[in-house]
């Protein structure tokens, strides 16, 4: 058994129905990791199976987080960070795979989702931290060392090779690491052939097939978005929620949310929040924070052709609703 603490919580319910000659059962296991708690949820015959199918689960989140993270001395992006390569540099695949599509949704949003605001993110966090708000020369500085357009990748023989092309410009993945990683943990549930399983991190949420005899997995039908606050049913759906609920800077009566623009480099300040539904949690994690920033209008022309993602949003006195039935 490897040496780390779990916290496990095992849930069994009543028969849901038959699968050779056994009935299912619900197991829930939860650990942290990527500064949240991730909690992974499904169904299986097998009692004895249940740990060490979800030993693989966070075997995978934690692998991730090695890889994605920005403030552990060994992730490789913290590394990178650190090392500042102006030259092709080969990175790992999990790595590749997040900055391409990170670079496709910036430029489908209008760099409005940008995964190189390492600067002005850390600036902030510091801030928030510290409660105390960042000088203007200070700002400035991050602002002229943040933007997508500062770094670059691409695939030889294989493999992706990065680097920056200015030398202090930092990578920052929360706006969509987690949405990756709930995605990887339920595929890692779907190589163990588990079917009906939910995986949620924070705000994120990915789920699988649904519970027998069930319209989908139940998720939380939040009043700021959903007047009538019936439950939501989801299936084979992604789920995520950006606001500054839980990480802001109250500074002389003024809340500065965690959600930075990335073509101002500033805060936001006017309470957005969005709830994104799609099919698979890097892409409503990359939108979610984007969406809180656009203008609804723009969001509504990048929905137009895509139906499959759902989206309602609210900020100040303005609410969007989009492609819900």
């Amino acid at each position: 058994m490897r040496n780390h603490k779990w916290i496990i919580s095992v849930v069994l319910v009543n028969i849901v129905f038959l699968l050779n000659g056994q009935s299912d059962s619900l197991y829930t296991f939860s650990r942290p990791a990527m500064g949240t708690l991730y909690h992974v949820s499904f169904y299986i015959n097998k009692e004895v199976k249940a740990p060490l199918i979800a030993e693989k689960v966070f075997d995978r989140i934690q692998f991730l987080d090695l890889i994605l993270s920005d403030y552990k001395e060994k992730a490789e992006v913290y590394q990178l960070n650190v090392r500042q390569p102006l030259q092709w540099e080969s990175v790992s695949k999990d790595l590749g795979f997040v900055l391409k599509k990170s670079i496709k949704w910036s430029k489908i949003t209008g760099l409005y989702f940008d995964p190189a605001l390492g600067s002005l993110t850390h600036l902030w966090r510091r801030a928030r931290r510290r409660n105390e708000f960042p000088a203007d020369s200070m700002q400035i500085m991050a602002k002229n060392y943040s933007g997508i357009q500062y770094i670059a990748l691409r695939k030889k023989s294989k493999q992706y090779q990065f680097k920056f092309l200015k030398k202090g410009v930092k990578l920052d993945f929360g706006g969509i690491g987690k949405g990756y990683a709930v995605d990887e943990a339920l595929k890692t549930l779907r190589i163990q052939g588990v079917k009906k399983a939910m995986v949620s991190a924070g705000s994120s949420i990915t789920v699988g097939n649904a519970p027998s005899s069930k319209k989908g997995w139940s998720v939380i039908a939040d009043t700021a978005f959903f007047s009538d606050g019936a439950k939501r049913y989801i299936e084979n759906r992604s789920q995520s929620v950006s606001g500054d609920d839980q990480q802001y800077l109250e500074w002389e009566g003024k809340r500065y949310s965690h959600l930075l623009n990335p073509i101002t480099g500033k805060p936001l300040t006017n309470g957005a929040t969005c709830l994104v539904e799609g099919p698979n949690g890097l892409i409503t994690d990359a939108l979610g924070t984007a969406f809180s920033i656009m203008d609804f209008d723009e969001v509504r022309k990048i929905l137009r052709w895509r139906k499959s993602i759902r989206v309602v949003c609210k900020r100040d006195d303005k609410f969007l609703k989009a492609n819900w039935n």
